[in-house]
């Protein structure tokens, strides 16, 4: 078996606990995931199977889709209801008022990683750190959020559906909307709707999980890097690939 699936994670268990549940069922094959998610988030988790685990790099790399409940007057130790809430307060803003922020945040930004996340530093995730009561600096990194539509708004909570590049925190993004209103915001609940070309068509659902389904929802690699350029190779390029070495590609200009 090598290919893809794209599992529909559920809430509650991590991107992890997907891996191992299909290395029970397939134990012959590598296996990994494409993109972590929270273990607060569902959705879209791609799974990479067999030789397909070698493309990887090429599914995480792509951009994504959320959406995401926001909790508004509330600001938690991790960014999400998960956490301890800190902070309360009174909600006084209007709903112009949250669109003009919304709008504030469109385009280039720069993250500051969360520590209750899965990046790893000095080889264990943040999160393992911050648990021993260690907080390390991070370097913010450059994202980019393509669009943000207010779906829905009531007097303490709104939805939102966010399209950003690879590498966004919807948490540190909710953090700083709520920041922006003066209130604080937190996420309530999160689920990821797409993930480049991939949609909630694709999906097969955690708990229906064997054998049987991951074959018949397996996704050949070449279907799944068609975002890709193609390239042609002549006969010698060709061999030098398959030997493992790397070849000088330069598109021929028209």
């Amino acid at each position: 078996m090598n290919g893809f699936v794209i599992i529909d994670k559920p809430c509650g268990i991590t991107s992890s606990a997907c891996v191992y549940k299909l290395r029970e069922i397939i134990t012959d094959k590598k296996i990994g995931h494409c993109g972590t998610l929270d273990p607060l988030a569902s959705g879209l988790l791609p799974i990479s199977i067999g030789e397909a685990t070698k493309f990887s790099s090429y599914i995480s790399d792509l951009s994504k889709e959320y959406k995401v409940e926001v909790l508004f007057g509330v600001k938690t130790t991790t960014g999400d209801i998960d956490g301890e809430i800190i902070k309360r307060n009174q909600i006084n803003f209007s709903k112009e008022e949250l669109k003009q922020a919304l709008n504030s945040l469109i385009g280039e930004q720069h993250q500051l990683p969360p520590m209750y996340s899965a990046l790893k530093a000095m080889g264990k995730p943040l999160y393992s750190w911050v648990r021993n009561g260690i907080y390390l600096q991070r370097k913010a990194r450059k994202v980019f959020i393509d669009s943000i539509q207010l779906e829905c708004f009531s007097e303490s909570s709104g939805i939102l559906v966010v399209s950003c590049s690879k590498g966004t925190y919807i948490r540190s993004l909710v953090e700083s909307l709520g920041d922006l209103l003066g209130t604080g915001a937190t996420v309530k609940a999160l689920r990821r709707t797409k993930i480049g070309n991939l949609s909630s068509h694709d999906l097969l659902n955690f708990d229906l999980v064997t054998t049987e389904t991951l074959n018949q929802f397996l996704i050949p690699s070449e279907e799944m890097l068609q975002h890709l350029t193609k390239v042609d190779l002549n006969a010698e390029d060709i061999k030098k690939i398959r030997n493992g070495l790397s070849v000088d590609y330069n598109e021929p200009l028209e």
